[in-house]
């Protein structure tokens, strides 16, 4: 699907697009454009070109992320969908390169396995990554420059 203006006025512009979510139709991302730079909002999606394009040369791409550890106790069936429906955080560097972003922000983070260590998952999303990456908090508040 084409990318589309989903909101625009004279402070912002939203655009949005569908991306891959396993069983889940429909799921969108969304890209917001001011005179103070850009975010992308992956939504829940897997690994997506669309995404890839939507969020190219953006300032911020706030990701999800998910990891589920080995011998966590999920069925096949449930990891399945997992990895249908979201991106692993050890696979997120990459898609932050691809998408030329200044600064990946993990956001909606699932870790099967308990709680998280954040200090792991900004190694694991660093990986195949140049820029800033940020595991995300909740009531965090990241500038945009």
């Amino acid at each position: 699907m084409r990318p589309f203006t989903a909101m625009e006025d004279d402070r912002v512009k939203v655009t949005a697009t569908l991306v891959p979510r396993g069983p889940v139709f429909p799921a969108y991302m969304f890209r917001f454009d001011t005179n103070h730079g850009s975010v992308t909002f992956s939504g829940d999606t897997t690994h997506s070109k669309t995404l890839i394009r939507l969020a190219k040369c953006r300032d911020v791409l706030v990701h999800e992320a998910l990891q589920i550890p080995p011998g966590v106790g999920l069925t096949e069936e449930v990891i399945d969908h997992h990895k249908k429906s979201h991106v692993m955080v050890e696979d997120m560097g990459p898609v932050a390169q691809a998408s030329h972003v200044d600064h990946l922000v993990l956001s909606h983070i699932e870790n099967t396995g308990g709680t998280i260590d954040s200090v792991k998952w900004h190694r694991l999303a660093s990986r195949g990554y140049d820029g800033a990456v940020t595991v995300g908090q909740d009531l965090q508040i990241i500038t945009v420059a």
